[in-house]
């Protein structure tokens, strides 16, 4: 297989484009800054909220053009509807990529109304994630009074558990209840968070869907002692009105993204009046379709049955990568030159495996593992363990394999480029697998996104160099050369 100079120079030329254009995806798609509401002063009257629950951009059937196209119809009919403001509870998107934020951000630049934001679990999963949604959204806890009603908007992400950080943890919880402690008698005071603090009943045990018992206590104790009857969530995905023995009630909406109990796309409005509070469902929009789900596996969704601008332009990046490696083995193959043969047919797979990873969603599968495996269990945080221990198996399985083969075979500048390229897709897999428990990916989406394309560069020039070696070293090169 004779590979000339033109041929090198275009495919240079080409792969150089499709990075280029990539990457000018990912720039300019940056969101922009939306302010959070400053704190406002208690005033006498009546007040109309509403409460939305999770956009999700980038989570629901249609992907996440289509998560904005529903979560702005939700703002429009609030906007017709003319309230004081709106909470928005969280889960704002579902990546933190440039787009979800973009595609979010310009939808809530559209509405009229306030609106109050609120930290949710994919929007805080790490303290740079946290310092992250500061700079674009202001506090991730405060005060905001309207009426006779104050607002206090938890950051249950922080709250709940001191795993994120523990000094961000302590200063919530005392700001929390000092500010509590502090509110006037008359005002009405409403908590917000994204988690609630309990799915089914108060004295249910420690989920993803709640707050850990010994938060929970200290929680609702706080509420009581300060008599604060009522708690805004989102989380669920699905339309809940639960309530303590003592009179506590959580109001949870699903947002517009999915609903896991058919729940109609809308909002609660509320209206608050002296001692009174009265609460309504309005519906916008029938329920979203539920995604396609592997029998057994809920929380495994594959991609593919989902359209994504992103997903497919990184499928399609890792099979071009992917190819060159293939054609590269190949290559040295008719060249006979097997010393390092087999590690670029490892790239070649790793790459393949990686691209369907963007439609089929390994990752997923064994985060999922984990989960059922928890369940069965009965321990909710042996998740960990079990994903943590079917990634390292399998990642010991394929270094141990592919180390073998590049021990074996000469110091090749090329071959050794695109192995290091290659631990930065692989990295991204790893953590996007344990990032599902809100262990955070390190570095922020869009930061992986710029690396793996220059991965894709780094090894797609590798390759095309080691192919350029081969040239004239082929049985039929030498004949013709004889």
């Amino acid at each position: 297989m004779k590979i000339t100079r033109s041929q090198t120079t275009k495919a240079r030329s080409g792969l150089l484009a499709a990075a280029l254009a990539l990457l000018a995806t990912l720039l300019l798609t940056r969101p922009v800054r939306a302010e959070s509401a400053p704190e406002g002063a208690a005033t006498p009257g009546a007040l109309d909220f509403v409460l939305l629950g999770d956009p999700q951009i980038g989570y629901g059937i249609g992907g996440d053009w289509a998560d904005g196209s529903r979560f702005r119809q939700v703002l429009a009919a609030v906007d017709a509807s003319r309230p004081a403001l709106a909470v928005v509870a969280g889960d704002l998107v579902q990546h933190r990529s440039f787009w979800q934020w973009w595609i979010f951000d310009r939808a809530l630049k559209g509405s009229r109304t306030k609106s109050l934001l609120v930290a949710g679990n994919h929007d805080v999963v790490s303290e740079g994630s946290l310092a992250n949604f500061r700079a674009s959204y202001g506090a991730d806890h405060y005060r905001y009074a309207a009426g006779p009603v104050t607002f206090l908007v938890l950051d249950s992400e922080v709250m709940r558990s001191p795993e994120l950080s523990a000094s961000e943890h302590d200063e919530q919880w005392r700001w929390f209840e000092k500010t509590l402690a502090g509110e006037p008698p008359q005002q009405r005071v409403f908590l917000v968070a994204h988690r609630p603090p309990f799915a089914n009943g108060e004295d249910e045990p420690e989920s993803a869907q709640n707050w850990p018992p010994p938060a929970r206590q200290r929680l609702l104790a706080a509420m009581r002692k300060h008599r604060v009857g009522w708690f805004l969530a989102g989380h669920l995905h699905a339309r809940r009105t639960l309530h303590t023995n003592d009179g506590i009630t959580i109001v949870v909406e699903p947002g517009s993204a999915r609903s896991f109990d058919a729940s109609v796309i809308g909002y609660r409005a509320f209206h608050v009046a002296g001692d009174r509070v009265e609460e309504k469902l309005v519906k916008v929009l029938d329920a979203p379709s539920p995604p396609f789900a592997v029998p057994g596996f809920p929380g495994w969704t594959p991609r593919i049955f989902d359209f994504s601008i992103r997903h497919w332009l990184f499928t399609l990046a890792y099979v071009a990568a992917g190819a060159l490696a293939l054609r590269t083995a190949r290559g040295l193959r008719a060249a006979k030159v097997t010393a390092t043969l087999g590690v670029w047919g490892a790239i070649a797979a790793a790459l393949f495996f990686f691209g369907a990873n963007m439609q089929l969603d390994f990752d997923e599968a064994i985060t999922e593992i984990g989960r059922v495996g928890a369940k069965v269990i009965g321990i909710y945080k042996v998740r960990h363990l079990i994903t943590g221990t079917a990634l390292a198996l399998g990642c010991a399985a394929g270094a141990w394999w592919l180390a073998r083969r590049f021990l074996a075979s000469p110091r090749d500048r090329a071959t050794t480029l695109a192995l290091a390229s290659l631990t930065i897709p692989t990295a991204w897999f790893c953590l996007s697998t344990i990032s599902h428990h809100s262990l955070g990916m390190v570095l922020s989406e869009e930061t992986w996104d710029v690396l793996t394309v220059l991965a894709f560069v780094a090894i797609g020039g590798a390759a095309l160099v080691a192919l350029r070696r081969t040239r004239g070293k082929t049985p039929a090169a030498a004949k013709r050369a004889g």
